[in-house]
Parts: structure tokens; C-alpha cells; sequence
């Protein structure tokens, strides 16, 4: 489930942290929720915080691209987004497809490292 959603107008940054377990509908759900935040505020760094949660129901091998969530919502376009996870052999650092949606992505283990690279472009991952 979303825990929080919190905007910085000044950063242009939106994050969401997810608790819990999180189904594909919940993401889907939520993105769709924020859309309109992030065209109506002019918000192009997306954090998404995924540290507290879990897939639900457990998925049982290989991720679910986050890139295509993304891509269903429709307003992320230009975006810069990070998604922090606890590590997963299946998560690459970098999203793949991504440049061809229209936004980069990346996933980070921790926080200080996604929002460096949300904020200067740091490339740490």
C-alpha cells in the first residue's frame, strides 16, 4: 500500500514510499493517482521508494519492469525516476527501455544514492 506522498515544488521532485504488500494494481493505482501532480506541478524527479515493501502477491522469479507501470500512467514523460529496493538479482541498475519511453530511470538500494542522483545527476547507483 502507499505509506506517504510528498511533494517539493522547489526540487520539481514527487516521492512515494510504499509499506507493506504492493500488487501490481496498487502500483498501477498510484502512479495513475499522481499523474495529474506531476504534469499540473511541473514535477520531473520521481522518487519511488520501495525499501518497506514487498511484492504482493510474491513473485516467483524475474521482476515485474517498473518501466511498464510507468509507461501505463502516461505523465512521465521526460522524467527523471529512481526506485529504491532492497536488492533484487533481477532489478538492473539502470532501467532498461527506459529512453525509449521518455524518461530515465534508475534503481538504487539505497536512499542518499537515488536522491544524488535525482537532485545532480550523480551517477551512484
Amino acid at each position: 500500500m502507499i505509506r506517504d506522498i510528498r511533494i517539493f515544488p522547489e526540487a520539481r521532485r514527487l516521492e512515494l514510499k510504499f509499506m507493506g504488500g504492493v500488487s501490481i494494481q496498487d502500483r498501477l493505482d498510484t502512479l495513475a493517482l499522481v499523474a495529474p501532480l506531476v504534469t499540473n506541478q511541473h514535477l520531473d524527479r520521481i522518487l519511488i521508494n520501495f525499501s518497506a515493501a514487498w511484492h504482493e502477491p510474491a513473485l516467483d522469479k524475474g521482476g515485474v519492469p517498473f518501466e511498464d507501470t510507468l509507461r501505463a500512467s502516461g505523465a512521465y514523460a521526460g522524467s527523471r525516476v529512481a526506485f529504491v529496493s532492497r536488492p533484487h538479482s533481477y532489478a538492473p541498475a539502470k532501467g532498461e527501455g527506459a529512453a525509449s519511453l521518455g524518461f530515465e530511470f534508475r534503481c538504487f538500494s539505497g536512499l542518499h544514492a537515488a536522491l544524488a542522483w535525482l537532485t545532480d545527476g550523480d551517477e551512484a547507483g
